[in-house]
This record gives C-alpha cells, sequence and structure tokens, in this order.
C-alpha cells in the first residue's frame, strides 16, 4: 500500500510539473546535448537516403513527384526506421523554391521541415542539404570557380541562413550538410574524374572556392545561434568523392564540429559502371574486393586518422541482375565501414529494373523490401551489435530508466526534444499521451504492467 500512495503522489507531482513546464521554454536549448563529432557519427549507423523526391529540378507544391516517386509520407519513414536504419539523409534542392532575392517558398520551407519531422520525432538522425543546385538556374545556384564565385557565395550564405533560422532548436540529431558533390557541372573532362596527384588548374580552382563555399555556410550556421552553436557540420570536397576529400588544398572548415562528407558507390567497375565496353563488371571478384580494400585504407590514412569527423553519405550497387554479388559486396562494405567508425547512407532513388542507377531498394508505394538478400547483407554488420527495441526507451539508448520519463515529461511539455516514438507509444494507441509516462513509471516501479 505504501508503494501505491507513494507512486500515485509520484505520478500527481508529475503531472503538475508537466503542466508547469511550457513556461521554461527558454531551457530547452540546455536539452540538446554537447556530443562530439564523433560521438555522433559513431551513433548513426547505418542510413538511408530519400533519393529523387526533395532534390528535385520540379517547381510548386508538387515538386517532390517530379522524378515520378510518390509524396513523402510520415508512413513511410517509419517503416524505413522500423527496417533497422538509424538515420536518414533528406536532400534537398533549393533553387527552383526561390524569388529573385534568393527568398525561399514558405510553403516549400514547411514542407521540407514537415519531412525531416516524420523523421527527427521517430529518434533518428536527420542529415538536410543543398542539394542539385550547383546546376546552372538563372540566378539561385552556385558554381566552383572564380568567375561565380561572388554569385555562389550569395546564394549559399542565403539558403543556409534561412535553413538556421527555422531549425536552429532542434538538438544534434539534425545534421547540416554544406553542399552536394560540388564540382564544374558539364565539364567532361573533369566533373567526375581527375589526377589526385596532379590536380589540373580548373579543379585546383574549383577546390579554392568550394573551401570558401563551406567555410561561408559554417560561419552563416555558427552566427545563427541556438543549438546551431554545436550543431555537426559535413562538407565535403570536390564532387564529394575521396579524390576529393584527399586532394592537396582540400581544407575542412577550422572547426571541432565540421567533418568530412564522401559519396563512394566503389568500386566503380561494380557498383555503377554498366558498360562492359569500359570495364564494368557484375562479379563481386578479388580486384574488386582490393579497389574497396584501397579505398577505406585511403579514408583511413587521409582522414580518419587526421582525427576528422567522416561518413559515406551515398552509396550502393546499381542492380545488373546480381543480387548475390551485390550481396557479398555490401556485407564487405559495411563490415569494413563500420570498422572504421563510418556510417553509410545507402543510395535509394525508388528506381528499379537493371542497369544504370537502379539503386531502388525500399519501394514507396507499397512499403516494401524488393532486394531482400542484398538488403539482409548490407543491414548485418550493424544488426549484430543491436539490442534491439526496448518499450519505453524514450531517448533510444538501449535502456529504460529514469531518463526516459524525464526525456517523455519535456516532450509532453512541448519542449523540442528528440524521442523514439515508436518506444515512448507503450500503450498501442499510436499516440504519446500522459498515459504513456504513467505506464513507463508504473514499469519502474515494478508493476506488472505491459509496454507494448
Amino acid at each position: 500500500m505504501k508503494m501505491i500512495k507513494k507512486l500515485t503522489a509520484f505520478i500527481s507531482a508529475a503531472a503538475v510539473a508537466v503542466s508547469a513546464i511550457p513556461a521554461m521554454t527558454e531551457i530547452k536549448a540546455n536539452a540538446a546535448g554537447t556530443k562530439t563529432a564523433k560521438q555522433i557519427t559513431a551513433e548513426m549507423g547505418i542510413g538511408w537516403n530519400l533519393g529523387n523526391s526533395l532534390d528535385t529540378n520540379g517547381t510548386g507544391e508538387n515538386s517532390e513527384q517530379y522524378w515520378g516517386n510518390p509524396a513523402i509520407t510520415k508512413e513511410l519513414i517509419e517503416f524505413v526506421h522500423d527496417q533497422g536504419f538509424s538515420s536518414i539523409r533528406i536532400p534537398v534542392t533549393w533553387g527552383h523554391h526561390m524569388d529573385s532575392s534568393h527568398k525561399i517558398d514558405a510553403n516549400y520551407m514547411k514542407r521540407v521541415k514537415e519531412v525531416v519531422d516524420y523523421a527527427y520525432n521517430d529518434g533518428m538522425y536527420v542529415i538536410i542539404n543543398i542539394h542539385h543546385d550547383n546546376e546552372p538556374n538563372g540566378t539561385n545556384y552556385f558554381y566552383p570557380d572564380n568567375a561565380h564565385l561572388e554569385m555562389s557565395e550569395t546564394f549559399v550564405k542565403s539558403v543556409w541562413s534561412q535553413i538556421s533560422e527555422t531549425f536552429k532548436n532542434y538538438d544534434q540529431h539534425l545534421v547540416f550538410e554544406t553542399l552536394n558533390e560540388p564540382r564544374r557541372v558539364g565539364d567532361n573532362s573533369t566533373e567526375w574524374w581527375f589526377d589526385v596527384t596532379n590536380p589540373p588548374a580548373v579543379v585546383q580552382e574549383a577546390v579554392s572556392v568550394i573551401n570558401t563555399l563551406n567555410q561561408d555556410a559554417v560561419d552563416v550556421i555558427r552566427a545563427s545561434g541556438g543549438n546551431n552553436k554545436t550543431r555537426l557540420i559535413m562538407c565535403p570536397g570536390y564532387d564529394a568523392s575521396v579524390d576529393g576529400a584527399t586532394v592537396d588544398g582540400f581544407k575542412k572548415p577550422n572547426d571541432s564540429m565540421v567533418g568530412v562528407s564522401i559519396h563512394a558507390y566503389s568500386p566503380y567497375n561494380f557498383a555503377m559502371n554498366t558498360h562492359d565496353w569500359e570495364g564494368a563488371v557484375s562479379v563481386y571478384n578479388d580486384e574488386m574486393k582490393s579497389q574497396l580494400k584501397s579505398m577505406f585504407s585511403t579514408i583511413k590514412s587521409k582522414v580518419i586518422d587526421k582525427g576528422y569527423a567522416c561518413y559515406i553519405g551515398e552509396f550502393g550497387a546499381t542492380n545488373k541482375n546480381n543480387d548475390s554479388e551485390r550481396a557479398k559486396w555490401a556485407e564487405d562494405y559495411t563490415k569494413q565501414a563500420k570498422a572504421l567508425g563510418i556510417p553509410v547512407f545507402l543510395w535509394d532513388n525508388n528506381v528499379y529494373g537493371s542497369g544504370d542507377e537502379m539503386f531502388g531498394m525500399i519501394k514507396r508505394e507499397t512499403l516494401s523490401v524488393v532486394y531482400p538478400e542484398y538488403f539482409s547483407s548490407l543491414m548485418k554488420a550493424y544488426k549484430s551489435s543491436s539490442t534491439g527495441r526496448v518499450p519505453g526507451d524514450v531517448n533510444d539508448d538501449g535502456e529504460l530508466n529514469i531518463k526516459d520519463v524525464t526525456l517523455l515529461k519535456q516532450h509532453l511539455a512541448k519542449w523540442n526534444v528528440t524521442i523514439n516514438t515508436k518506444n515512448a507509444d507503450v500503450d498501442g494507441d499510436s499516440q504519446i499521451t500522459i498515459k504513456d509516462l504513467t505506464l513507463i513509471k508504473q514499469a519502474l516501479a515494478k508493476w506488472k504492467v505491459e509496454l507494448k
């Protein structure tokens, strides 16, 4: 009876405390946490790209369907999370949704925020960026050469100023990525390939401009205040390649919460190239294994060993009707990445068939995994260390304790904190309410209650 009275008093007091918390909104910035860049990337695990949706050349309210994909739903993001992805990268194109003074359309920003919230409120790490705006589009784009430097700086600063203001109170589960694959678009000789030991003058010039644009973005984000002061910011080198991140001349902004973003569809002849006459292969043979090992060795020696946080923001192997071979490659790739503490983000454009850029994995129309063998191998390295779902584990640290009670109180009081909504919904009614808080407290008090 004493225990019942004690718990009843505790719950009543908690309810009063929760009702009083909204007046303390100035404290919410302190709830953001101060994890280091490497602590954050270590927690990202394996991620998924929402490709060919908000990264669109379309305009208007239906622009996210420009590439033929359905409108993004909360159910899609929850399905992705349920498959074991702990992080999501949401590429965003801004230039087609701005006026001549670089002001972003309010409805578009609202939609981007809505999609971010689907994942953020589900406890995932979320990355947003400037994507595809490297392609000439009137005045709303950037291009990495000296001739376009002033215009590019204006664009980049303007976009990041507006993004920063919108998301300044989100905690460290939201990550900013300054640019996507910045390069000399349309220059067939240097757009994707260059001699990293002796880059041509135009690439050296581009690298210098990219350094400037990365620094511009970081400066604007930090100056915006709020949680942006400690937010992780990831910066790519030229074309976001391994070469671009390791070429002489590339400089990461001097900031402890800035890391390096790399894209690696590697080895190229297996993962991306589909032309036999150019050396494409569909079998993950010894040569491909050697090339992959060499790539990770380069990342380790020239990025990780320098103390930089790093993630591979895009990777994948296009379908060549070689599911078993892709599975072998995927297991090897993720195992090596995880051993180095590098999070990896699968590129998924929801495109199927066999050939160029057939990177579909999760069928968005039916919420299903199309290539289960390949998918299972992708997830193996990360699932092996997973603690599994713990009902009531609101902060998603693998344990049920008083920290979860505190975080759920803050969420119910409308603090801007991140919770794992599936773990928090312990009564299974698809809502997060005081009932869930009460059940979690009862479970901690060793009552015989069921947490769903």
